[in-house]
């Protein structure tokens, strides 16, 4: 296919391509030969008709030629792809979410992010003459950043309320850690952020439940697992949202229970959300399954394991009571498990590094995955900025995956523009039904200073057909579309979707690289899968 120009998308998942009209045939047509010699012998009217009639044939055979390139592109989509809009039942219910907003609270509108610290100081060199509100590619979310998403989300909401707001971790910029001088204010400035965060969050949605997880930012050093008084401090900024006491009555029955939450929180920072009387939300912290976590916590401590193996211990009960209560679940946190795409593992030669530890990787799979499968709707995680979804199994034979959902970030620091989503789940059976994504382009948005213009980017159901239900093997499908030689447009509208419209969507991506990604829960499957799949790039 064509590369998609971005500024010519439609919104709602179909996009214009550019389309260039080959030349066409130098001979003449047995029209255009007399036309010709009538032009040479009387280089008047007859000369300026010629030329005319000439320039109306050229066009129509351009017309002629478009038209067989759009059936052409048309004939790889089915009608729901090109024209069927999805219908959202109002009955649903409705979670807004989005994840690593990565606040940056000394983010300056003129620096650069090539300054040291990037996008912070107005004197450090580069500076740009032109401003930048919104924020930049390769800088954290700035205030107006966040507030343009949150009033977006606002507008949204005066159609249909959210019923549960999901934020997915890393709420405080990257460099925030290094700001500040002195051992005296270590994560001083990372908890500035978490106040203006949720002061931000409260003031524009006041009396709405919120689910908030742990991130590795949002710690007092990047990956750095928090003492006692580190969670005291968050659960101060985040009790209001999460318990809600003056939460208005909505449609469904939600329930936070306030000494279970201070016991595993202040604990772990991991706790449950019971969003409806048929779907709980449970909350993990999986920094504590995280090999980066526990080298970066210094000293290490003995209660990092012992918390580790408490977690894995509660989910697990928490997943038998729910089966018992015919309940379903969802798993939200930060970090997912499997494999990081970005950073090779050194010291195995052309291999990724794995995210958790293989033991809870193992553990944590078995219990989604296969003991409590009937009871999962789906896994929702992010840290890696980029839509995704994933469909890890750890049993030796593969037969049996769980899906996992990663979202975007409003944070623009990693080359994406900002996205958020709003997810449906449908409560007969309470399994994940669709998602509608939104967008914003950075760009376009500090040429106009004044707003940001968020936008529909695509409705799943619409991007990839099929009925409304998102699980593994909705997933397994979609990623098999994406693999076909014979059509690449599943593998383009994943690209687009993936990067939020940015440059190098498609050139600087392996399709079999992230296909192995996507299906392997560690280095050794992974090595597996690129036997199988060894091309290190493919569009």
């Amino acid at each position: 296919m064509d590369p998609v120009d971005p500024s010519t998308d439609s919104g709602d998942g179909a996009s214009v391509g550019w389309v260039t009209t080959p030349p066409h045939s130098s001979k003449l047509s047995s029209l255009e030969e007399p036309m010709l010699d009538a032009a040479v012998k009387s280089p008047g009217v007859n000369r300026m008709l010629v030329l005319l009639c000439a320039v109306l044939g050229v066009i129509a055979i351009g017309c002629a030629v478009g038209l067989g390139v759009v059936a052409h592109e048309n004939k790889n989509q089915s009608p729901s792809q090109s024209s069927q809009q999805a219908t959202i039942p109002t009955g649903w219910l409705r979670m807004f979410a989005l994840s690593d907003v990565h606040l940056d609270i000394l983010y300056s509108e003129t620096a650069s992010a090539l300054g040291k610290p990037p996008c912070q100081n107005d004197s450090a060199l580069p500076t740009f003459r032109d401003t930048a509100p919104f924020g930049r590619v390769g800088c954290d979310a700035s205030q107006k950043l966040f507030e343009s998403a949150l009033a977006s989300l606002q507008r949204l909401d005066q159609t249909e309320k959210a019923d549960v707001i999901l934020v997915t971790g890393d709420k405080s910029g990257h460099n925030l850690y290094n700001s500040l001088n002195g051992s005296s204010n270590h994560g001083r400035v990372v908890l500035e952020a978490q106040a203006q965060f949720t002061e931000t969050l409260l003031r524009y949605f006041p009396a709405r439940r919120h689910i908030l997880t742990m991130g590795n930012n949002d710690v007092p050093y990047h990956w750095q697992i928090p003492t006692a008084s580190w969670y005291q401090q968050l659960w101060s900024y985040w009790a209001p949202l999460i318990l809600c006491s003056d939460c208005e009555a909505g449609r469904y029955e939600q329930r936070v229970d306030e000494n279970e939450f201070n016991g595993t929180f202040l604990r772990g920072g991991y706790y449950k959300a019971q969003v409806s009387d048929g779907l709980v939300m449970l909350v993990v912290n999986s920094l504590y399954w995280t090999s980066y976590a526990w080298a970066t916590t210094k000293p290490f401590r003995n209660d990092i394991p012992e918390v580790a193996n408490e977690q894995m211990q509660w989910l697990t009960s928490e997943l038998k009571l729910a089966r018992a209560a015919g309940r379903k679940v969802v798993v939200v946190g930060h970090v997912p498990p499997g494999l990081d795409p970005y950073r090779p593992n050194l010291t195995k030669v052309g291999l990724v590094r794995q995210f958790w530890f293989d033991n809870y990787t193992q553990s944590f799979l078995q219990l989604v995955g296969e003991t409590y499968s009937d009871v999962l709707a789906c896994n929702v995680f992010a840290h890696l900025h980029k839509d995704d979804f994933h469909v890890h199994s750890y049993n030796s034979d593969n037969s049996t995956r769980s899906a996992t959902l990663l979202l975007s970030s409003i944070s623009p620091v990693y080359e994406n523009n900002p996205a958020y989503r709003v997810m449906f789940f449908n409560p007969a059976g309470w399994h994940l039904a669709d998602y509608t994504q939104y967008w914003t382009d950075l760009v376009q948005d500090n040429t106009r200073q004044s707003s940001a213009l968020w936008k529909k980017q695509y409705t799943f159901s619409e991007a990839y057909p099929g009925a409304q239900r998102i699980d593994s093997a909705r997933l397994q499908q979609i990623w098999q579309d994406i693999m076909s030689l014979v059509d690449s447009f599943t593998w383009q509208k994943f690209m687009q979707n993936r990067q939020i419209y940015t440059a190098n969507t498609l050139n600087s991506y392996s399709r079999d690289h992230l296909y192995c990604i996507a299906y392997s829960a560690n280095v050794t499957a992974y090595a597996d899968c690129r036997k199988a799949h060894p091309y290190e790039a493919r569009s």
